[in-house]
């Protein structure tokens, strides 16, 4: 339905309807950020489809963000700002993490400049000393210049943001974790629920029960939010899919089963309700739980395990998820196929495991000479 493109550095969005005329309408998304910009054709797309919003007639910059925001006043100052944007962002559907990561940042910001300064009287050199602070690194320079840059330009005030450059930061590869740490992580996490139960210190297939949930996470390239909010009634052993209702943009997807996904599942079915949660301590509650807290003790966990076993430290949870689009990309998967699996928002963040797959590549046939 709508497509976003790069001129000389600035992104556009275009939506197609072959029934309306001009067919194509395009117009500026007023970012040179990429993944603010594909945020703001998400959110254009959302109010398309709700019939809010028509490109070919509206200014997509004079809408109110909601009808629930109608009458409210504009934000004025540091302080208020913040809140006025995630309250607009939560209308929008935008995930829990998504705004805690702006409130964040905005704080940071805030302890900078006063809450009470006015945003009229903000200038790019407040902005520049904060992205630009000599105690971070480069990689969080351009994260504060991203979420303060995301609340400046929705408050009007794009002027300031425009005028500071984005720190670079090279384009590092992902941490892909391989198939052999997973094995060496999974055995370390078996030795210790042994230890545990020896000693008295965990329960019956407490701790253990993490295994299953982080060799999922490689099957299937779950993130960690997303691993925690599986249900039984999201599977379908039938038709070999996974349905996400919840993904980090907060859109509903599906993700393909592949075989050793599947004998997992089948071996820890026990003929639960549906509405159970797959991954969980014998102790919790099989219905609810806080996807976030679910995620930082696995990856906690997982952290744990991988310093016992030995393995390289700069592995996450995360990099289950970076291990299976990895071993895609090494069995000739095109970019647009990893995409797909991985429900990526953009096709270049797909070609990072193409080029991880190409070094590998190398390292492979340089071994054979050597």
């Amino acid at each position: 339905m709508a497509s976003i493109f790069d001129r000389s550095g600035n992104f556009y969005a275009q939506f197609y309807d072959s029934g309306r005329s001009p067919k194509r309408k395009r117009f500026s998304l007023r970012t040179s950020d990429q993944t603010e910009a594909r945020q703001r054709l998400t959110d254009f797309e959302r109010a398309y489809e709700n019939g809010d919003f028509d490109p070919w007639h509206d200014d997509p910059f004079s809408l109110d963000d909601s009808d629930e925001g109608e009458g409210e006043p504009e934000p004025s100052t540091v302080g208020e700002a913040i809140d006025a944007f995630c309250e607009a962002k939560e209308r929008q559907g935008r995930t829990e993490s998504t705004i805690r990561n702006y409130r964040k940042q905005w704080r940071l910001f805030r302890g900078r400049v006063g809450g009470e300064t006015p945003l009229d009287n903000l200038k790019p050199q407040d902005v520049r000393s904060f992205v630009y602070d000599s105690d971070v690194k480069a990689t969080t320079g351009a994260n504060r210049h991203r979420h303060v840059g995301a609340v400046l330009r929705w408050t009007g005030h794009e002027s300031v943001i425009d005028a500071v450059e984005k720190p670079k930061t090279g384009d590092k590869l992902p941490k892909a974790l391989r198939e052999d740490e997973l094995r060496s992580i999974c055995r370390e996490a078996v030795e210790d629920y042994r230890k545990k139960r020896l000693s008295g210190g965990c329960r019956p297939r407490e701790v253990v029960w993490m295994v299953p949930a982080i060799r999922f996470a490689y099957f299937t390239g779950l993130r960690g939010s997303e691993l925690g909010r599986v249900r039984w009634s999201h599977v379908d052993l039938d038709r070999q899919k996974l349905t996400i209702y919840l993904q980090k943009n907060g859109d509903e997807s599906t993700v393909p089963l592949i075989e050793p996904a599947r004998k997992l599942l089948r071996r820890l079915y026990d003929g639960e309700d549906g509405d159970t949660f797959v991954f969980r301590s014998p102790g919790c509650d099989p219905a609810e739980r806080s996807a976030r807290r679910f995620r930082e003790h696995v990856s906690r966990k997982f952290a744990e395990w991988r310093d016992e076993a030995g393995v390289r430290p700069e592995l996450t949870l995360h990099s289950t998820r970076h291990g299976y689009a990895t071993r895609l990309a090494e069995n000739g998967a095109s970019a647009f196929a990893i995409k797909s699996a991985l429900r990526h928002q953009t096709i270049s963040t797909s070609q990072k495991y193409i080029h991880m797959a190409g070094k590998q590549l190398q390292s492979e046939v340089e071994a054979a000479f050597s």
